[in-house]
C-alpha cells in the first residue's frame, strides 16, 4: 500500500505541483454486503444457465449433484434474510426471466401503498430487500 501511495505522491508531484493528502478508508459493513451479495445472486444465476447448456446441448442433467450446494446456500440465505427477502431472492433466482412478457419490475408493498420497482439485476433485488429489513 505505502508504495503504492508512493508511485501515486510522485506522479502527482511531476504533473501538478500542489499539496495533497493520500488516504484510503476500509468500504462500510454495508457496501461489502452488498457487494458479496451482487456476486453471490450474479454466480448463482451462472450455474442455473449452465445446467441449463448441459441439459440442452450434452444431455448431463447435473440437478442432483448441484442440489445439494444449493440447499446449503438457501439454508445460508434464511440465516441472513426474513421470509419476505427470501422469498424475493428465490423469485429473482427461479420464476422471473426478463423477456417479451415481464418488463423487469415488480410490486411491492411500501408504506401500506403498492409500488412498481426495478427488478432485473442484483443490486435492484438488494435495494428492494434493503428496504424490507
Amino acid at each position: 500500500m505505502k508504495s503504492l501511495k508512493n508511485k501515486i505522491r510522485k506522479v502527482l508531484k511531476e504533473n501538478i505541483n500542489i499539496n495533497y493528502r493520500i488516504s484510503a478508508t476500509e468500504p462500510s459493513t454495508e457496501d461489502m454486503n452488498k457487494k458479496l451479495f451482487k456476486e453471490v445472486l450474479t454466480e448463482l444465476k451462472k450455474i442455473d444457465e449452465r445446467r441449463d447448456f448441459m441439459i440442452d446441448e450434452i444431455g448431463m442433467d447435473m440437478t442432483l449433484y448441484e442440489d445439494q450446494f444449493f440447499s446449503i446456500i438457501e439454508n445460508l440465505f434464511k440465516l441472513a434474510f426474513n421470509k419476505e427477502q427470501l422469498a424475493l431472492i428465490q423469485m429473482y433466482l427461479y420464476q422471473l426471466v426478463p423477456d417479451k412478457e415481464w418488463d423487469g419490475t415488480i410490486v411491492i408493498e411500501k408504506n401500506k401503498k403498492e409500488a412498481t420497482v426495478d427488478f432485473k439485476t442484483p443490486e435492484d433485488v438488494w435495494n428492494v430487500i434493503a428496504e424490507l429489513s
